[in-house]
């Protein structure tokens, strides 16, 4: 258009080169863009409906004088199966029954449940109803939320209940199920914690917390805490006294712990929401834009002159996607490339002073390194605190996230004290006095499970109290064919019944056993002892595990005792 208002037409050839090209990519990139950044803006969005259905409301019977029971309340969720429920400990403390209510259309229901696990340090519990539960199984999130991630909590707080009514029937059992629609609050999350606390005569809780400001009261407790992508990332638990937005939820971590030595199945991530997760999908979303865009610009390029810088993009683009992917990048001179036999194994600390390395989960999840029974990896050193710090590797970047958990004796990285640093390979690291060094771990050729045991095993270290251990473990012979027998041999601290007597408090009276099939591997497994056993730092839980034949570090509770082969 002039300005004296006459339409003035370009030749065709030339609004095919202008205004017909570039006017049909400018419109592919905005209607690329309207399917595909609405998508990864969706995926952020909470879907309250979805998760609601899955979140109950708790009442736990709890015997009184005279035959009677009193009642109380509180919140859980559906964690695996279809009966499979969390909850705190401080919910079900004390009770003699349980039951679960919840909405089925427009009645309420109560189920009853048995108590299948509980960890009072942590201030959980696990409940198994006995009827399906409606809604779906919810996932843990385990991973460490930043400051400022939004979070959801949903649950029943007994003072949202204003209109008081029983259910009809026998099957209400005299519980008042009001307001069975779950209350919803938001906030964000103040910072990661642990919290060491008397909460109770019976129970000291000692445990990784969220604190957030995502209002919870009495009731409450025992229902999640969400993630903006429907994550639960907490078990609401704490509200903080004399305070204002001051709410503390047992952190997914100590849930996932809970729920592997309980050997229950559940489903988790250690992938963050909010900037990990979610971020992803707008850079996925452009992307995806600007390939569909490049692929019809190629296509018109075809047909229709344009400039020659645009000409070289899709070139371009294409041969530094081959170098990404190592398609068809040609090797410089004397390059050669690396065999298979020859890959890196994963970093690991390996301490100064010789001993197993200490062994990191490559999936990224996050673990505690301590002196006390609870924490994932043992150091036995009155040095470390008994929850001292957080390692979480990352396996592409390389590096090693190490978190002070408000250790008394500090950690440290190259001999600065650090809060929180990325630990990098042949990087110091002190934890108290004790040293290690951020190396990689390669790992020897396993022998064959089949091998035979002549000479059988030794078992040889110290307990806490530095007195030397020695046991040594001999298979029993058959007379008459030479051949070996099956053998297990019983480790703990009565003396009337373990085969091998370790005196010390954190050794319960049977602690564990040790298994030897004729042909094959030695197998380990800990028979429900009070602090657990480890194998090279790490808890075995309710597993049986194979052991290499030589060399691995057995923990039963603080006592850690080296296998080695006997021969003759």
């Amino acid at each position: 258009m002039r300005g004296d208002g006459r339409r003035v037409d370009m030749p065709l050839e030339k609004r095919g080169t202008s205004c017909g090209f570039w006017g049909r990519l400018i419109a592919l990139f905005v209607a690329a863009l309207s399917v595909a950044a609405p998508a990864s803006f969706a995926a952020r969005a909470f879907d309250a409906r979805r998760v609601e259905p899955s979140v109950y409301k708790i009442y736990t019977f709890i015997p009184a004088k005279n035959n009677q029971f009193s009642i109380s309340s509180g919140s859980g969720f559906l964690i695996s199966g279809r009966r499979y429920v969390v909850t705190n400990f401080h919910v079900i403390e004390g009770g003699a029954r349980f039951y679960i209510a919840f909405r089925s259309g427009r009645e309420a229901k109560l189920v009853e449940a048995r108590l299948a696990e509980k960890r009072p340090n942590v201030d959980l519990a696990l409940l198994e109803a006995r009827e399906d539960l409606p809604g779906e199984v919810l996932k843990l999130g385990e991973y460490e939320p930043e400051k400022l991630a939004e979070v959801v909590a949903i649950g029943f707080p007994g003072a949202a209940n204003l209109n008081r009514e029983l259910v009809p029937g026998a099957d209400a059992q005299g519980v008042p199920l009001t307001d069975l629609d779950s209350t919803v609050t938001t906030g964000i999350v103040s910072r990661m914690t642990f919290t060491n606390l008397k909460v109770s005569e019976s129970q000291i809780l000692s445990a990784r917390t969220v604190q957030h400001n995502s209002a919870i009261n009495p009731g409450n407790s025992g229902g999640p805490l969400f993630d903006s992508c429907g994550l639960v990332v907490g078990v609401n638990t704490l509200q903080g006294l004399n305070s204002q937005g001051l709410f503390f939820s047992i952190h997914a971590g100590e849930v996932g712990r809970f729920l592997r030595e309980g050997q229950i199945p559940f489903s988790y991530t250690t992938r963050a929401c909010g900037g990990t997760l979610s971020s992803s999908l707008v850079p996925l979303a452009v992307g995806l834009t600007a390939a569909l865009a490049l692929a019809v610009a190629a296509f018109l390029l075809r047909r229709e002159r344009a400039p020659a810088w645009l000409e070289a993009i899709p070139r371009g683009l294409a041969r530094l996607a081959a170098s990404k992917a190592g398609g068809s990048v040609k090797k410089k001179p004397g390059q050669r490339a690396l065999p298979a036999s020859a890959s890196a194994g994963d970093l690991c600390l390996r301490p100064v002073e010789g001993g197993p390395p200490i062994r990191l989960d490559v999936s990224g999840r996050a673990l505690t390194i301590g002196r006390g029974p609870g924490s994932d990896r043992t150091v036995a050193s009155d040095t470390v605190s008994k929850i001292h710090a957080r390692l979480a590797y990352d396996r592409k970047a390389e590096r090693i996230r190490i978190t002070d958990l408000g250790s008394s004796n500090g950690t440290y990285l190259n001999g600065a004290r650090i809060a929180e640093a990325d630990a990098a390979l042949g990087a110091h690291v002190r934890l108290g006095t004790v040293e290690y060094t951020v190396a990689r771990e390669l790992r020897a050729a396993e022998p064959a499970s089949g091998a035979a045991a002549r000479g059988g095993w030794m078992l040889s270290g110290f307990d806490p109290s530095g007195r030397a251990v020695q046991f040594e473990l001999r298979p029993a012979t058959d007379k008459a064919s030479g051949r070996e027998l099956p053998a297990t041999w019983t480790f703990g601290r009565d003396p009337s019944r373990a085969n091998f007597v370790i005196d010390d408090s954190s050794v319960s009276a049977l602690h564990a056993q040790l298994m030897y099939n004729p042909g094959e591997a030695l197998m380990l497994r800990d028979i429900g002892s009070m602090n657990g056993t480890r194998l090279d730092g790490e808890s075995i839980g309710g597993r049986t595990v194979t052991l290499r034949d030589t060399g691995p570090e057995i923990a039963f509770g603080l006592a850690a005792l080296r296998l080695s082969r006997l021969t003759g």
